[in-house]
């Protein structure tokens, strides 16, 4: 029976984390799967970790989340936090848009040719280098009313290539928006909000494409142990990352990255 469950435990425990900590949800499970032998269980279980990442999101921004729906549709908009609100959720839209043209059209080309461990290493170790390099080279001052429609598009830019595997989509805004001079926990604080849609959208559409193929998950139990390990795993992810961005540079998260994309290349070729 544990042995049953256990892929369900590993998969959503590795969405959960991965997706928030900056070092690539798509990549570490294309690993774990390699690794551990688990077959893929198909696009209803992929919407199953999207929507548990999306609820994590909910939950631990619900707060900024009513803030900005109630400002936009407040009377009192003139007011100077309701047009803050306001605006904010006008740069999430905007930071949203390039990954929304970019996936439908992208998705099946990547999913054809980049989907390897190979691949995977040698993006994990190119984003682990723009991590030190980033920490290096910029020094950013900015809150989120710095934050102007063209760099929010800049950061949604880089949210889009997070279509490929190996590149991390929390990793990869975080260091746009440090680029954009906003401060690097602010930067993080962006990027989980604009993840927001684009999870939603990624989730629903799994959900869609299950339905079309007739490939829902029977196990209800199965699916129920990945999704609520996915939305705990989640929440631990986002609070740690929050407060060490607080202290600590993306250091560690780079060397991890140049460390395991070597390994994996090592194995891979080698072994």
């Amino acid at each position: 029976m544990l042995e049953h469950y256990l892929p369900a435990v590993v998969l959503g425990a590795v969405q959960g984390l991965t997706e928030f900590i900056p070092i690539s949800s798509s990549g570490h499970l294309i690993i774990a799967r390699e690794l551990l032998h688990i077959p893929d269980q198909g696009n209803f279980f992929d919407a199953i970790l999207h929507l548990a990442t999306l609820l994590a999101l909910l939950i631990y921004f619900r707060s900024d989340w009513a803030n900005m729906i109630s400002a936009w549709f407040s009377s009192r908009r003139a007011l100077r936090q309701a047009r803050t609100n306001r605006r904010l959720l006008v740069l999430i839209v905007v930071a949203t848009l390039p990954a929304l043209v970019v996936a439908p059209l992208a998705n099946g080309w990547v999913e054809d040719h980049f989907r390897s461990i190979v691949t995977v290493a040698i993006f994990m170790v190119v984003v682990g280098i723009t991590f030190i390099l980033m920490e290096r080279w910029v020094n950013s001052t900015d809150d989120l009313n710095k934050l102007s429609a063209p760099r929010a598009l800049g950061i949604g830019l880089a949210q889009a290539l997070a279509i490929l595997p190996g590149i991390s989509r929390s990793g990869a805004t975080i260091v746009a928006g440090m680029y954009m001079n906003l401060r690097r926990e602010v930067s993080a604080k962006f990027s989980f909000l604009m993840a927001t849609p684009i999870i939603a959208v990624a989730g629903l559409y799994s959900l869609y494409e299950s339905v079309t193929q007739g490939s829902l998950m029977q196990d209800w139990q199965f699916w129920a142990a990945a999704f609520v390990v996915s939305v705990l795993s989640g929440l631990v992810a986002i609070k740690f990352l929050l407060a060490f961005l607080r202290r600590y540079s993306l250091d560690l998260f780079a060397y991890y990255l140049i460390l395991a994309g070597l390994v994996l290349l090592v194995v891979h070729f080698f072994v």
